[in-house]
């Protein structure tokens, strides 16, 4: 079995739920056509995510990707509690470090940087959406990253600028570490 590379965690509201929408199983067979090894974890709660971000340290982990409702502050878990930045530098700080961290929630991108004042190793790079975007838009979009990033010759800053071009300029940002001088 080859190594993990990407680690998607969902966590979608209640209503989600109910209604049947949500965007990890779905990116996850997608990933699978195209011959990446990932894995998809559905997560409700505090505990869940602390579960799901230790497995991204302990196996071969090189993206986490956070699908959940989001705002500037942070994002939503299903039993609504909002994990702010500093909640989620507490739980994966040094867990996520060296990894690329892919969030695909509403307006993060505005907020997320924060993680880099916490700890400038917090991970290597982030790419995150500035606006609010659709289940669709976000899958189409990191379907097409997680593509790109299978090349060697590209970049993340190249692969951002594909996001935005299929999905909207401006829409996702990458922002990266202090201490990675080679994102």
């Amino acid at each position: 079995m080859k190594a993990q590379e990407i680690l998607i965690i969902e966590s979608r509201s209640d209503q989600d739920i109910y209604d049947g929408r949500g965007e990890g199983e779905t990116l996850n067979r997608v990933l699978k056509l195209q011959g990446v090894n990932a894995r998809n974890i559905e997560i409700t709660n505090e505990k869940m995510l602390i579960k799901a971000l230790k497995i991204a340290q302990k196996e071969k982990i090189k993206y986490v990707h956070i699908s959940a409702h989001g705002l500037d502050k942070g994002f939503i878990l299903t039993d609504n509690v909002i994990i702010t930045w500093k909640d989620l530098d507490q739980l994966a700080w040094p867990l996520l470090r060296g990894k690329c961290v892919c969030f695909s929630s509403c307006s993060v991108g505005k907020g997320v940087g924060e993680l880099f004042t916490l700890h400038k190793t917090f991970c290597s790079v982030i790419v995150a959406p500035t606006r609010d975007i659709s289940w669709g838009e976000g899958l189409v979009a990191y379907s097409t990253f997680y593509h790109r990033v299978q090349k060697q010759e590209s970049s993340f800053s190249n692969n951002v600028k594909v996001m935005n071009h299929v999905v909207g300029a401006g829409t996702f940002r990458l922002i990266s570490s202090p201490s990675n001088a080679n994102s």
